[in-house]
Formats: structure tokens, C-alpha cells, sequence
């Protein structure tokens, strides 16, 4: 895990975006002759939303799985696969108690 993402939730790449972004239209106003007043207004508004996606993207990184090495997601993984051919090794008894007692039901009330 990079250095950017660890500590502002993104990577390098969209921290650059985003300053491009801004800085472009920062660049659109100048050669408009927009207001100069929307200078720091656009700079406000920018760092305001990259603290917003920062936070979200803080938030949602912290799903458990944060430092897990690849062997250690590997080994998670095939936990949670074993934990699932459980589940269907066990409904496919029942299910198959079912249809043994909808048998015995049918030959009961066929004869």
C-alpha cells in the first residue's frame, strides 16, 4: 500500500487528477476574463471536496481486509470458501431428508 493511499485514503494518480481538474479550471476563468474573485472561491470549493473524498475514501478502506499480506487474503479467502461448501454440504442433506420423507408421504397415501 502506497504512501497516499495509506495516509489520504487515494493514490498519487488521484490526488494529480484532481489537481489538474482545478488547476484547468482555475485556467478556463483567467482566460475568460471570468471574475477574479472565483479564484480562491474554485480553490475553497476544490479543497473542500478533495477533504470529502478523502474521508469516504478513509472510511471505506477500513473494511478489515487493510494489511492483510496476499497469503493472508489467500488463507481468508479459502476460509470463507470452505465456510460456504458447508453451508451447501448441509442444505443438500436436508434436502435430501425432504425428498426421502416425500417419498415415504407418496407411498403412504398410495396405498
Amino acid at each position: 500500500m502506497s504512501w497516499f493511499r495509506r495516509h489520504l485514503g487515494f493514490d498519487g494518480f488521484d490526488l494529480t487528477i484532481h489537481v489538474g481538474v482545478t488547476v484547468m479550471l482555475m485556467s478556463v476563468v483567467g482566460i475568460s476574463n471570468g471574475p477574479e474573485e472565483l479564484f480562491p472561491v474554485m480553490a475553497t470549493v476544490s479543497l473542500v471536496v478533495l477533504a470529502v473524498r478523502r474521508k469516504i475514501a478513509l472510511k471505506s478502506g477500513s473494511t478489515g481486509h487493510a494489511g492483510l499480506t496476499t497469503g493472508e487474503m489467500a488463507a481468508e479467502r479459502v476460509a470463507d470458501l470452505e465456510e460456504r461448501v458447508a453451508e451447501l454440504e448441509s442444505a443438500q442433506s436436508r434436502l435430501f431428508e425432504l425428498e426421502e420423507r416425500l417419498d415415504f408421504a407418496e407411498r403412504l397415501l398410495a396405498s
